[in-house]
């Protein structure tokens, strides 16, 4: 969804230009959001591998099926 807003209002101002590089939009916010995605994957992946995190989302879930 982020990707097709930032698509219509980049393309208003496409073709957007990165040194002597011409980019499509499309391509450029694809690359943005999943750079961003990418990161913020791996760094969800290590908090919630951390035990103590771990422990307590298993103690949620558990909270959760018991209801």
């Amino acid at each position: 969804m982020q990707c097709c807003r930032e698509l219509c209002s980049f393309a208003a101002y496409a073709p957007v230009t990165i040194g002597n590089k011409t980019i499509d939009a499309l391509i450029y916010s694809v690359t943005y959001n999943g750079s961003y995605l990418a990161a913020e994957g791996i760094i969800t992946i290590i908090v919630i591998s951390i035990p103590p995190v771990k422990k307590a989302l298993d103690y949620v879930e558990q909270m959760a099926n018991s209801r």
